[in-house]
């Protein structure tokens, strides 16, 4: 009895000191409550906040992340081959290759180039107009002696007939441009080439390639006279939105000259943001671009290619007359620069576009992905589309289609026709290949 009574009382005093719930909550009257710890709740106060704000933060970066962040590409197989394909073994052996797209700095440094064409089967190269800063990377030349090193590739051109090309550069500047490539024309040069779309930017904060846009009246007579004689122009391109204009300005004149043929080198500088390659590509039916990268980028941007090969499988199917080939060295007296050095480089390129799978000594510790192209499509890229390139002749070109800017990555300035804006901050961002 005694323990019963006990217990009994035990329960009395448990609902007597119990906190009561207010009025309206589900909690039984009578029912105890654990003691709260304050230390607790501030902790789970806390969490729920970095929780918050983590959903918040997720949200605003997919609302601003450009679309073709979005890798995942759907790509069901190579179209069906419309001609024969010549096997890659059979286009190095007799020498097929074409590369379209490389710098040289002197005539004597010609065989270098040569032993590694003989050793690849590149059976001819197109040599770019330099300028003295982009053979030495020095700002404080400029865009200056680009007429020595366009004489110095007619002297290639005629040394080796038949294995070089003389793309000669100007300067958009120059008040005698025009008459200095009719000049070029005539000694045997075979195509332009213009960097004033080249977003490099000095210590000083100032472009070394833009002096004026690209759609400048006072270029107007060097396009109309590449247009009426078919001369192919090659102009590098950074349509990157920190360089306010570019895009814009490059449209222009695609669209003011539609005859004109036009080579925008290394993906159009759109290998990432591949809806503005595509839009350019839709829109202007002579425009073509090249594979290339240039030494200091081919790492980044082959590496870039092994994680989305699928990706560019699509693009190359979806363009199989578009592209051509070509690595934008650029080869001087340099220590680094040799034979092997020039050899390495093409064979990244060649094996990314001929293999599933790779290794580059200048990509130590890595197996790369390549887009392992069909012998049709191959064959196009190698020699093919550089052949029907120069052998067309336009005429009567109509663009059909506006640019969809909304595709572009690149809002529109409002600009008028040849006015020019000056460089970005120096702390802006900015992509060399997005």
């Amino acid at each position: 009895m005694g323990s019963k009574k006990r217990k009994k009382q035990a329960r009395t005093d448990d609902a007597a000191n119990a906190v009561r719930p207010p009025r309206g909550t589900k909690e039984n009257y009578g029912v105890p409550r654990r003691k709260r710890n304050p230390v607790i709740f501030l902790w789970i106060g806390a969490i729920a906040g970095i929780l918050a704000i983590g959903i918040v933060w997720t949200a605003i970066e997919k609302r601003h992340a450009p679309e073709t962040r979005t890798e995942a590409v759907e790509f069901p197989g190579f179209a069906q081959a419309q001609e024969t394909g010549v096997p890659f073994a059979e286009l190095q052996a007799k020498k097929m290759i074409i590369d379209v797209h490389e710098h040289l700095g002197s005539l004597d440094l010609a065989p270098v180039y040569l032993e590694v064409m003989d050793s690849l089967g590149i059976g001819k190269m197109c040599l770019m107009g330099s300028s003295k800063f982009t053979l030495t990377l020095d700002e404080k030349y400029g865009f200056t002696k680009v007429d020595e090193n366009n004489e110095e590739l007619l002297k290639v051109v005629h040394a080796y007939p038949g294995r070089f090309e003389a793309w000669v550069a100007i300067d958009p500047a120059d008040p005698e441009k025009l008459e200095k490539l009719k000049h070029y024309i005539t000694q045997g040069a075979t195509g332009l080439k213009l960097y004033s779309g080249h977003g490099y930017i000095t210590k000083q904060n100032e472009y070394i390639f833009h002096p004026v846009a690209m759609d400048d009246p006072g270029m107007f007579p060097v396009y109309t006279y590449c247009q009426e004689n078919f001369i192919p122009v090659c102009l590098h391109l950074n349509p990157h939105k920190s360089k306010k204009g570019f895009a814009e300005e490059f449209a222009a004149i695609l669209r003011a000259f539609p005859d004109m043929k036009m080579v925008c080198p290394h993906f159009m500088l759109s290998s990432i943001q591949d809806t503005r390659l595509r839009e350019y590509l839709d829109t202007f039916p002579n425009l073509y671009t090249d594979v290339s990268f240039g030494d200091f980028f081919m790492k980044e941007r082959l590496t870039y290619i092994s994680k989305h090969p699928e990706k560019f499988k699509k693009i190359f199917n979806d363009y199989p007359d578009r592209f051509m080939y070509g690595t934008d060295l650029v080869l001087i007296k340099s220590p680094r620069q040799t034979k092997e050095w020039v050899t390495n480089q093409h064979k990244a390129y060649l094996d990314m576009l001929t293999k599933d799978t790779y290794t580059s000594p200048l990509i130590p510790g890595e197996t790369l992905r390549g887009v392992a192209l069909p012998d049709w499509l191959l064959d196009r890229v190698l020699y093919k589309n550089y052949e029907e390139f120069t052998a067309r002749r336009p005429k009567g070109t109509e663009i059909t289609r506006s640019i969809d800017w909304g595709r572009m990555n690149v809002t529109p300035t409002g600009r008028k026709p040849g006015q020019a804006f000056p460089p970005p901050p120096k702390d802006s961002k900015d992509e060399n290949f997005e």
